[in-house]
C-alpha cells in the first residue's frame, strides 16, 4: 500500500494542472437509467478495477465521464462521497485548479464579445498590495497570466515572506501560477463591473444549460452533496481543512478563479461539450485554446523522456488557460487539479472530440486517475506520461493498465 507524504500536495498541483459568446446551449445529462454506450470491454474494465484501485490508493471515491465524438457516451460512479454515502451523479466534487479552465472560458467568451482585450495592461484598472509598486507589474497582461508567464509563484504562501513578487521578467519563462489567474479574472470583474462567476453563467455556463457548479462558494444547493475529501492515510476530513479560504471562519463569499471548482461530473462534463464543440467547429477562440503560448518542452521538470510505451509529444505547454499537447496531426488539450484531499482530470482530443471527465475525492487522487485514464485506452500517450511525471515527483512506479 503506497501512502503519499503530504508534503508534496503543492508540487501536485503543479503536476496536471495537470464557451464562446455564440455557443449553443446542449442538453447532454444523461438519464439515471440511460443505457451506456461506452464500449462493454471499458465498462467492464472499470467497473472491476475503480474499486480495487480506490482500495488500493486510499482514496474515497470517484465520478467518469467518457465523452465520444463530442457527445456524452457512459458515466459511471464509485466509491463514497463521504462515510457510508456512496457517489451518485448529486456528488458535488471539489475539482481544484480545474477552476482555471472555467476562467479561461469566460475570458474568451468575454473577448469574443470584444468586452476585453488579452493584451491589455491590467494595472490601468487593478492594484495589488505587494506588486503594483514594482513597475513590471505594468507589463501585466490578460494573455500573460492565463499562459503562466507572469514571472509570479503559485500563491503568497509560495514567498518566504508570504508576500508576492516577480521572481522573472513578465513574460519571458514559465511559472505556474494560480495568483496570477485570480489576478486576471479581478481585472476582468473590475473592467465590466459585474462579479466575475456571475459574468462565467451569463456567457458560458447558462448558455449551455450547467447550474450545478460554483467558482469556490458554498451554496445551499450542496447541502448533503458535497464530497468530502480523504487525506493520503485515507482519512476523512472537512473541506475547510484543504482550503482555509472555504472554512467557516474566513470565507468570505468570494469566488475562487484558479481553484475550488465544486461541480457535480455531469456538469462539468456538459461544460466540456461545450468547450469541444469550440473547438471543432474552428470558432474564433479555438486558435487561442489550442496555441501553445508557454512551452514545457525544454523544462527540466516536465521533460519528457521516451521509453518503453512512451512516445513524448512533438510540443506541450500552455494555451489559454488549458495545456496543450500534440502527438502527430492529434492535439490534446487538458488541464488537472489536485489539493490535499481531491484531484481531478479532464481531457479531449480536438480532432476527434472524445473526451474523459476523471474526478477523485481523495490525496492519492493521481494514482487513481493516470490508472483510470490508461484503462480508457484512448490517451495511450497522456496515461504513460503522467505515469513518468508521477515516478519523478514522488518516486512511485505505477503500474501500466492493460485493456
Amino acid at each position: 500500500m503506497i501512502s503519499v507524504v503530504s508534503k508534496y500536495a503543492a508540487r501536485l498541483s503543479c503536476l496536471i494542472l495537470l464557451l464562446t459568446a455564440n455557443a449553443c446551449s446542449v442538453d447532454q445529462t444523461v438519464p439515471a437509467d440511460a443505457e451506456p454506450t461506452v464500449p462493454l470491454d471499458a465498462e467492464s474494465l472499470l467497473n472491476t478495477h475503480v474499486p480495487l484501485l480506490l482500495n488500493e490508493y486510499k482514496a474515497a471515491g470517484a465520478g467518469i465521464a467518457i465523452i465520444h465524438d463530442g457527445a456524452i457516451s457512459w458515466t459511471g460512479y464509485y466509491g463514497e462521497q463521504e462515510p457510508q454515502v456512496p457517489v451518485t451523479r448529486n456528488t458535488v466534487f471539489n475539482t481544484a485548479s480545474v477552476a482555471k479552465t472555467v476562467t479561461a472560458e469566460t475570458i474568451l467568451a468575454l473577448v469574443a464579445k470584444n468586452a476585453i482585450d488579452l493584451d491589455e495592461p491590467i494595472y490601468r484598472t487593478v492594484t495589488h498590495p505587494d506588486l503594483s509598486k514594482d513597475t513590471r507589474f505594468e507589463k501585466l497582461t490578460l494573455r500573460l497570466l492565463l499562459s503562466h508567464r507572469a514571472g509570479l509563484l503559485n500563491w503568497p504562501y509560495s514567498y518566504e515572506d508570504g508576500r508576492a513578487a516577480f521572481i522573472t521578467e513578465p513574460g519571458s519563462t514559465y511559472s505556474y501560477s494560480g495568483m496570477g489567474v485570480d489576478l486576471a479574472a479581478e481585472f476582468v470583474e473590475t473592467k465590466l463591473g459585474i462579479d466575475f462567476e456571475a459574468l462565467a453563467f451569463q456567457h458560458v455556463l447558462h448558455r449551455l444549460g450547467v447550474s450545478d457548479m460554483s467558482l469556490g462558494r458554498h451554496e445551499d444547493w450542496m447541502h448533503g452533496r458535497l464530497a468530502r475529501p480523504m487525506d493520503t492515510d485515507g482519512e476523512y476530513f472537512n473541506i475547510a481543512q484543504s482550503d482555509g479560504r472555504m472554512s467557516d471562519d474566513n470565507y468570505d463569499g468570494r469566488w475562487s478563479a484558479a481553484d475550488d471548482l465544486l461541480t457535480t461530473l455531469d456538469a462539468y462534463t456538459i461544460f466540456l461539450l461545450g468547450v469541444i464543440g469550440s473547438q471543432r467547429q474552428g470558432e474564433e477562440t479555438a486558435h487561442l485554446r489550442g496555441t501553445i503560448l508557454t512551452s514545457l518542452a525544454g523544462d527540466e521538470v516536465w521533460h519528457c523522456e521516451e521509453a518503453g510505451d512512451l512516445n513524448c509529444a512533438d510540443a506541450y505547454g500552455h494555451s489559454i488557460g488549458w495545456m496543450v499537447y500534440r502527438f502527430g496531426d492529434r492535439t490534446v488539450i487538458t488541464h488537472g487539479g489536485n489539493d490535499r484531499g481531491e484531484n481531478a482530470l479532464v481531457l479531449f482530443s480536438a480532432e476527434t472530440g472524445n473526451g474523459a471527465v476523471i474526478l477523485v475525492n481523495g490525496g492519492n487522487g493521481i494514482f487513481v486517475s493516470t490508472q483510470i485514464l490508461d484503462l480508457l485506452g484512448e490517451f495511450p500517450h497522456m496515461a504513460a506520461y503522467y505515469r513518468q511525471l508521477v515516478g519523478k515527483f514522488y518516486n512511485v512506479q505505477l503500474p501500466q493498465q492493460t485493456r
